[in-house]
């Protein structure tokens, strides 16, 4: 316990770079940008994203054990932005959790399987004042519940899509021929 307790004591600063690094890795890894890893459980995602807020305000407790009031003063100002982000993002998915009905907000409706991976279109849609979209993703389960994840395309205001598997690893989306990587991003 002392070992933990001096460990934490002297790294400070590392630790403040390790919990900004998983924030920030988390902000790239929405929807809105570029998703990489995913749970099977999409309540999973979830949670994990609620979890995932309190680092600001972790950020902002590790901050106070600065040596320097200038270091201190910056990262409070950051880190209260931050919160201020994180607070919103929570609302945000709290409403969403509440009000949306998951089996239809985001429904797969083909599912090819590969020898390693597996080609997934989901339906999205969010409610009567949306259209619907289509999203192709790549995943692979990593460990069990885990996936890694690729996205292959996304289209809004469409219902459906035509899905065709080609001999080897490749798919053809809409008449577009795309060829996977066995284990998603590397070959």
């Amino acid at each position: 316990m002392i070992l933990v307790n001096s460990l934490v004591r002297n790294n400070k600063y590392i630790i403040h770079i390790v919990l900004l690094a998983i924030y920030i890795l988390w902000i790239l890894n929405l929807d809105y940008f570029y998703p990489f890893i995913r749970f099977k459980s999409l309540k999973l995602n979830d949670i994990f994203s609620l979890c995932i807020q309190i680092i600001p305000l972790m950020l902002l407790i590790n901050g106070f054990r600065f040596k320097h009031i200038s270091a201190k003063i910056v990262n409070s100002v950051v880190s209260i932005l931050l919160i201020v982000i994180s607070a919103t993002i929570a609302a945000i998915i709290l409403f969403a959790t509440i009000t949306l009905n998951v089996n239809e907000a985001f429904m797969p409706i083909h599912n090819i399987r590969f020898e390693s991976s597996s080609v997934i279109v989901y339906r999205s849609n969010y409610g009567a004042t949306t259209d619907f979209g289509i999203t192709v993703k790549q995943e692979k389960e990593v460990i069990k519940g885990v996936l890694l994840v690729k996205n292959l395309l996304r289209k809004d205001h469409v219902y459906d899509i035509s899905v065709k598997k080609l001999g080897g690893n490749a798919v053809e989306l809409m008449g577009k021929k795309i060829y996977l990587k066995r284990n998603v991003y590397f070959p």
